[in-house]
């Protein structure tokens, strides 16, 4: 996400399920509040059960720091953004990350805020 994903990236993307827009959502730290390791762990199991009831492919990601101090089990799920918004509100989420097809995007989810076109221009 620090870099505009290049044709070979998004290939890849494309080979494992993934050639269209898709979310990525993590179910930690609702609202920034940091919780124990079990209830986060808790509440990714709740998110996958929830995502594989209502028939959404999802695969598991981590999303880090530039530095990795600070990362967040997360899922890239293929899912319409309205939608996806919806769930990162249900879980609290501040944002999302959103995948066009081209490159990705901040989304607010909690906070409504303008979308945040990534990489970030300096």
């Amino acid at each position: 996400m620090r870099k505009i994903p290049s044709e070979r990236v998004i290939a890849q993307l494309g080979s494992v399920g993934f050639s269209g827009p898709f979310a990525v959502i993590t179910a930690f730290d609702p609202r920034g509040h940091d919780l124990s390791a079990a209830d986060n762990e808790k509440r990714r199991r709740d998110l996958d059960r929830r995502l594989t009831a209502e028939g959404y492919k999802f695969a598991h990601v981590d999303a880090c720091s530039p530095d990795r101090s600070h990362c967040e089990s997360s899922v890239a799920v293929v899912v319409p953004q309205e939608r996806a918004i919806e769930l990162a509100r249900d879980l609290e989420q501040v944002a999302i990350f959103w995948f066009d097809g081209k490159r990705f995007w901040i989304l607010g989810a909690v906070l409504d805020t303008d979308p945040i076109e990534l990489p970030r221009r300096s």
